[in-house]
């Protein structure tokens, strides 16, 4: 056993992080403080050498590694799940929680002594002091509470209930052994992956339909989506870490080096809750619309500038948040009266949800082109060029409706 594999702790902080998609939840749900979670998880990727998350203003997202090491470690915290139900008593925190408190050294420690039949051998197999050895052995013991060792006429021996655990949690040191080498060579073959950059506000059922139907046509592809601003997306395109980019062309983009095709053209509606007092009215001016708070995006946006114009002859309205987030803006319009601005894809994903609704309001502005970028002169495999047909089939398809 290596003492540079990740311990327990590591593995319950990465599992709730990707579960929650949020440090500060996953550090609320842990009882720990966010910069103690953030360390921990820069320290897991150290040990595992690869970038498990992309970090978001949005949120923290588990890259195409930390997908894989996610599947593994979620198997290896059940083993120990089950492996501390097998201790007596009743406890007042969960087993996982029991788990993660073991640190590496109390781990060997307890192998140790269950293989050589002596506080003294199991300290010499380790490399460690008699007394040493035992303060882990004895300080594990005292956590578990319960006795683990017993003295015999031929020295101390474990007991059985010491034998079993010694035997699980042997195994959970060698699958994290085993996590650890398929984390350090991972690499899915070129040829059946796609890797897409999106920007932070997407056409998230273009790109579901299209995901779909390519999976239908090529089932062992593995489809990655990395969220990111423009200027992230491009910079990691440019890096050759994405195979092209879904999102809204910028002119100012083809003077780095990429191709751009263009899908179809983006236009924007006015969105409330359902059931929105201005639902009722058969005619809305922009008059009733400056009288509500909105939730806009940030500067510079398409749709901000959209919002602005909508307001260019008069006073803006009071704008109450400001956030990329989707989620957050769902959330927040369908607890209040607020308003904001969504792209014609986002209302029909929209109805999946059944909370938002467009008012009926003709809204004119510029309407940009979203299309693929790509890095020039560089060939898509079969797959990936098939994606992007669906997606610009998909798109052409829902604009008729």
């Amino acid at each position: 056993m290596t003492n540079n594999l990740p311990n327990f702790w590591q593995l319950r902080v990465f599992e709730c992080v990707a579960e929650n998609e949020n440090v500060t939840r996953a550090a609320q749900e842990l009882l720990r403080t966010q910069p103690a979670i953030t360390t921990c998880i820069l320290a897991l990727e150290k040990a595992l050498g690869a970038t498990l998350f992309e970090r978001h203003k949005t949120g923290i997202y588990l890259t195409e590694v930390g997908v894989a090491a996610h599947i593994r470690t979620k198997k290896i915290l059940e083993w120990l799940a089950e492996t501390m139900q097998l201790l007596p008593g009743e406890r007042k925190i969960a087993p996982l929680a029991v788990a993660a408190r073991m640190t590496r050294s109390q781990v060997q420690a307890l192998i140790a002594i269950h293989e050589c039949h002596s506080f003294r051998g199991a300290a010499a197999k380790l490399g460690v002091t008699d007394a040493s050895l035992q303060r882990s052995a004895r300080t594990l013991e005292s956590n578990l509470g319960c006795a683990l060792y017993r003295n015999t006429a031929s020295g101390i021996r474990t007991t059985g209930l010491a034998d079993e655990l010694a035997a699980r949690l042997k195994h959970a040191e060698a699958q994290i052994g085993a996590l650890a080498d398929a984390i350090r060579g991972f690499n899915y073959p070129r040829n059946k992956s796609i890797t897409l950059g999106v920007m932070l506000l997407d056409p998230s059922m273009l790109l579901v339909n299209a995901m779909k139907e390519t999976r239908e046509r090529y089932p062992d592809v593995r489809i990655s989506v990395i969220s990111g601003t423009h200027e992230q997306l491009v910079n990691k395109l440019l890096r050759e870490e994405l195979d092209f980019i879904v999102g809204l062309i910028k002119k100012q983009s083809a003077g780095l080096g990429l191709a751009q095709q263009p899908l179809y053209n983006e236009s924007y509606c006015i969105v409330a809750r359902r059931g929105h007092p201005l639902h009722k009215k058969e005619r809305i001016t922009v008059e009733d619309l400056q009288r509500y708070p909105w939730i806009i995006p940030p500067a510079g946006s398409p749709r901000r500038l959209a919002y602005e114009h909508l307001f260019s002859e008069t006073t803006l309205p009071p704008a109450q948040i400001e956030t990329y987030s989707l989620s957050t803006m769902r959330i927040t319009l369908a607890d209040s009266d607020m308003l904001t601005v969504l792209s014609w894809v986002e209302v029909l994903s929209e109805r999946h949800f059944g909370l938002l609704a467009p008012l009926p309001f003709d809204f004119e502005c510029e309407e940009p082109q979203v299309g693929i970028s790509k890095v020039r002169g560089r060939t898509l495999n079969e797959s990936q060029q098939y994606f992007i047909d669906a997606f610009a089939r998909s798109a052409q398809f829902l604009r008729k409706r």
